[in-house]
This record gives C-alpha cells, sequence and structure tokens, in this order.
C-alpha cells in the first residue's frame, strides 16, 4: 500500500505562516499525529514555532482536530491517521 495524502485546514494566523488555507501531506499507512506534525513542520517551516513545542508536542493552545475530535480525547499523538480522517489545525486563540 502507498502513500496517503491528507489535506489539513488551518484555521487564523496558520494560513497566513503557511500562505494558504490548507496543505497537503504525504504520510505513510499507519502514521499518527506525531508523523504529520514533524512532516508538516519540515514542509512548512514557518509553522514549527507556532505548532510544536520544544518537546516535540503540540504548543500550548493549539487545537489538532482529527476527523472532528480533539487529540487530547484520542490518543495525543499516537492518534493514528486513517485515509478518511479530516485534519484542523487551530492556533491558540486570544481575546476578551
Amino acid at each position: 500500500m502507498g502513500d496517503i495524502v491528507k489535506t489539513v485546514r488551518l484555521s487564523a494566523s496558520l494560513r497566513s505562516l503557511a500562505g494558504a488555507k490548507e496543505v497537503q501531506v504525504r504520510l505513510s499507512p499507519g502514521a499518527t499525529v506525531r508523523d504529520l506534525l514533524q512532516t508538516l513542520t519540515h514542509t512548512h517551516p514557518a509553522l514549527a514555532a507556532f505548532v510544536l513545542a520544544p518537546d516535540g508536542g503540540v504548543s500550548d493552545g493549539v487545537q489538532l482536530i482529527v476527523h472532528g475530535r480533539h487529540i487530547k480525547f484520542l490518543q495525543g499523538l499516537d492518534t493514528p491517521i486513517g485515509q478518511q480522517d479530516d485534519l484542523l489545525l487551530i492556533p491558540p486563540l486570544a481575546g476578551g
């Protein structure tokens, strides 16, 4: 089985960093959220400082949604990404 290409939808300020509202990421079958983040930030380095924490996890406040569910309610960075999964990345929001 070959690689899968996933579309990651970006929200708010992440769109301007990537220069697009969506980016394509090529992943191997069985890839996890951790693999997605590594590939995404390698292919779009401007996103790395905002999306990745120093320990390689997701930065505080960044929301990663896999098929409608936040990864903290799934398996976190070890959440598998399937062929049919929708992906949404939301930066920290501020306001009041």
